[in-house]
């Protein structure tokens, strides 16, 4: 399946190019929730407001998650809306193996905000 290629416009910036984590389903969890490994070890608290357009990759790495989740959950038309939605962008311009995170990818609770 092939991600949408989205280009970078010139306002937008780049805050942080990173490895790619290698992140696996422990045997009782459900295909999803390798998405929320991936974007924990990207550096997300989950308490956070996660914005997953703002988090860009390569083919291969979105290809990776999504056979993985695939392995779980065999109906691919399923997996492949999931990833749509959840997962992370493409961009041919990032260096293998990498994940481009974008200002605001993750952005403060607006209810923790305002307890502050």
């Amino acid at each position: 399946m092939m991600a949408g290629n989205i280009a970078l416009t010139k306002n937008i910036t780049i805050t942080a190019v990173v490895d790619a984590p290698d992140v696996s389903l422990a045997e009782d969890e459900e295909a999803g929730e390798l998405l929320l490994h991936f974007y924990r070890a990207l550096g997300w608290n989950r308490d956070d407001c996660l914005d997953p357009c703002k988090i860009r990759t390569t083919q291969e790495v979105y290809n990776s998650l999504l056979n993985r989740m695939h392995e779980r959950c065999p109906d691919m038309v399923s997996v492949g809306m999931f990833m749509v939605s959840k997962g992370p962008g493409v961009d041919n311009d990032i260096p293998p193996g990498k994940v481009r995170l974008l200002e605001g990818w993750t952005t403060p609770d607006q209810q923790e905000a305002l307890l502050a």
